[in-house]
């Protein structure tokens, strides 16, 4: 009898996913100003105290034409100013309204749209919608998780109304407090807003470790609940584009992309990351982008995506947080039963949680010399020649390995068939 098959998980279809999380957007206001006035306790800050909206068009102009995909994050209350979707006093009505459209037209299928709390600033007292003094991530760690979970839920439910329905939370600045505690709260306020059992956020970065995957930080597979933590894997490097004064103000768009990647692929962070075989998750903010009014930091990455592209096009794909979640659950909590005969090679593949994309390698137990028929759940599905042709419901052959990609309900087995043909 043949020894039975040993599979292994692989990146989704065989690609290292790519995302991108953009922090800090509101519609109207530069957010960076409005903390370093109610945070910091500067009278005047050196920034432009609003951003106009022909800079959010220009955004979303490029993020489509490149495809990019991951995390957008969004205000709810910017800076106690009011509600996204009632208006911000002292700001336009139309210039808001005109935002969210774009961001629901343009960015909302390609990014999860998620709450970065209510206002990013000072906390927000939900009984009198006042600010109240301390800031809103110093005032989070003091919260127990009932508090937490209203907080969070409030913020879901106006981005919702808003006509961005939320997924999934980023965290302002930092988080103090039991991090344990505030996964259930995210995923209580998820459930309580959105239905949802499975949720994911934002909260760390690692800009040093080659290998950055995410955590899972509560896991109910009886209850198919669970919480993933997406790790940012490096520094905003276009933080101090929008700071006078400061060297990467005046730099040129190529010399910052160095930092990302250099053109001919040998340097950079994202070598590093590419190289280290987990997800590459960037991270910049909305007001870095814009660079104080210079867009410095828009045209950068113009130059990294272009250079992404050019280089690696065909190891990478654009992924939201939330398909970064998925995958990276089901990958960890899958099961797997195997049974092999002279004449076939039988694998039960299940999980307590749904997945778009699970790919699965198989050794075979005796050696291919043409290509074997490959089904799943007794149907046929078609060979593909090279690895950047894979998709659901496709199989490559490699040697005496198969490569199959294939969706997962949750709790639902699918049987991979595997059976050797004559040479």
């Amino acid at each position: 009898m043949p020894y039975a098959p040993q599979p292994i998980v692989e990146q989704p279809n065989l690609r290292q996913p790519i995302a991108l999380i953009v922090d800090d957007p509101a519609p109207c206001i530069n957010p960076v100003w409005y903390f370093r006035h109610q945070v910091d306790k500067q009278a005047e800050p050196a920034h432009e105290r609003a951003i106009p909206l022909d800079f959010m068009q220009a955004w979303c102009a490029f993020a489509r034409e490149a495809g990019l995909r991951g995390d957008f994050t969004v205000l709810p209350y910017p800076a106690g100013l009011g509600r996204i979707d009632a208006g911000l006093e002292g700001y336009d009505w139309g210039e808001l309204r005109d935002w969210i459209a774009l961001a629901k037209e343009f960015l909302a299928p390609q990014f999860d749209i998620h709450c970065e709390i209510l206002t990013h600033t000072r906390a927000l007292d939900l009984a009198t919608w006042t600010l109240l003094p301390p800031s809103e991530h110093d005032w989070m760690a003091d919260q127990d998780e009932a508090t937490l979970t209203r907080y969070f839920a409030t913020a879901m439910q106006i981005l919702g109304e808003a006509g961005l329905p939320n997924h999934g939370l980023t965290q302002p600045c930092y988080y103090h407090g039991d991090e344990a505690m505030y996964a259930r709260a995210i995923l209580a306020a998820e459930k309580q807003v959105n239905h949802r059992k499975v949720t994911h956020n934002f909260l760390h970065m690692d800009g040093v470790a080659p290998f950055v995957p995410p955590r899972i930080t509560h896991l109910d597979p009886a209850a198919g609940e669970a919480v993933v933590s997406v790790w940012c894997a490096m520094d905003d490097f276009i933080w101090n584009t929008q700071e006078r004064g400061k060297p990467e103000a005046t730099m040129t768009p190529e010399a910052l992309a160095d930092r990302f990647v250099t053109a001919d692929g040998k340097s950079g962070r994202l070598v590093e990351l590419l190289h280290g075989g987990g997800p590459l998750v960037l991270v910049t903010h909305w007001q870095s982008l814009y660079s104080n009014g210079s867009r410095l930091g828009l045209r950068t990455y113009q130059e990294v995506c272009a250079r992404v592209r050019a280089l690696w096009s065909d190891r990478l794909a654009w992924r939201k947080l939330s398909e970064i979640a998925s995958q990276f659950l089901a990958a960890r909590t899958v099961i797997f039963q195997t049974e092999t005969t002279r004449q076939e090679a039988r694998l039960r593949v299940s999980s307590p949680f749904a997945t778009d994309i699970l790919t699965v390698s198989v050794p075979t137990p005796w050696p291919l010399y043409r290509g074997p028929a490959v089904a799943i759940d007794g149907q046929p599905i078609p060979q593909i020649m090279q690895a950047l042709e894979l998709e659901c419901g496709k199989w490559l052959m490699r040697g005496s390995i198969v490569t199959v990609s294939l969706a997962l309900e949750a709790d639902r087995p699918r049987e991979i068939t595997i059976q050797p043909r004559e040479g």
